[in-house]
């Protein structure tokens, strides 16, 4: 994998929580905009942008077997400032809410 796009994908790992923008992470790596995400999803098969919401619920399923953070509190911790929008994307990426995931796990 091209070094720039894996120190990319560290970033993004890292800063889950974080507004990442492709314009601020390219910035970052040397690269303009369009550069970027043309590499990024070369090399990952991915948009930037699909890649980073995967990544987001996939770290929000973690934190919700975990029952010490709300569902808020797991939806702002992996970067969603909006709950509804958070529950939306969760429920078209694993097929239930939040809600239900919480309540099998426990």
């Amino acid at each position: 994998m091209d070094p720039r796009i894996k120190l990319a994908v560290e970033i993004m790992e890292s800063e889950l929580d974080q507004p990442l923008l492709v314009s601020k992470v390219s910035v970052r790596l040397g690269l303009s905009a369009s550069r970027f995400e043309h590499l990024f999803k070369r090399e990952t098969g991915k948009a930037f942008k699909t890649r980073l919401r995967e990544s987001r619920l996939e770290k929000a399923r973690d934190l919700l077997i975990d029952h010490t953070l709300s569902i808020k509190e797991v939806a702002f911790a992996v970067g969603y400032s909006f709950t509804p929008n958070f529950t939306r994307d969760f429920r078209k990426r694993f097929g239930k809410p939040p809600s239900q995931t919480r309540n099998r796990s426990a």
